[in-house]
């Protein structure tokens, strides 16, 4: 699994960086009971061997399982979003999500400093829990970007890392112009 391998390279590259204490076992199960929906095996992981909420490489904001996350905690959409309708259009798909499935993992667009965010899509049917992940627009209520999951969303963060001169949200790196940005978040 990628996470095992962006743990190592990271802890390699990055010795020094302050992370909080990784989630137990307990801690996750007791907050997947306060969600209603068990999280993906690969965020588990992140939890478990990583760190319990990080600001990510000073770009991504990752909520942790409880609240002394120092990005605050994984939640509901509503949470965060409180207007939002209780059925999002995914733009890609042009398909209709319940927004009580959507579970934010990202607690804002740190390069934009907006409310813009990055969720799970809980899916039931989904194999293994290993959701979609989605880029909601705070302006629109529309999910405007989905990747396959939550690796295909730190990999791309990572791989950005490795290649950039600096450190990029994964919105940013998938959409470089900002008059792109702005025109799908408002579109």
């Amino acid at each position: 699994m990628f996470i095992h391998e962006f743990i190592e390279q990271f802890n390699m590259r990055y010795p020094s960086i302050d992370k909080t204490e990784p989630a137990s076992e307990e801690m996750i199960c007791a907050y997947e009971k306060t969600l209603g929906y068990p999280l993906p095996p690969s965020f588990r992981l992140f939890l478990k061997h990583f760190s319990n909420g990080i600001f990510l490489l000073d770009c991504e904001p990752i909520g942790g399982v409880d609240d002394n996350s120092p990005c605050a905690d994984i939640r509901n959409v509503h949470d965060l979003i409180p207007d939002i309708p209780s059925k999002v259009l995914l733009v890609e798909t042009n398909e209709w999500i319940r927004s009580a499935t959507l579970i934010s993992f990202t607690m804002f667009d740190a390069g934009d400093s907006s409310n813009n965010h990055w969720v799970f899509i809980c899916d039931d049917n989904v194999k293994n829990h290993e959701y979609r992940v989605g880029f909601i627009s705070q302006d629109t209520k529309k999910i405007i970007k989905t990747l396959s999951n939550f690796e295909e969303w730190l990999n791309i963060l990572w791989k950005n890392e490795q290649h950039g001169e600096m450190s990029l949200p994964v919105f940013h790196v998938l959409y470089p112009s900002f008059d792109e940005r702005v025109l799908l978040m408002n579109g």
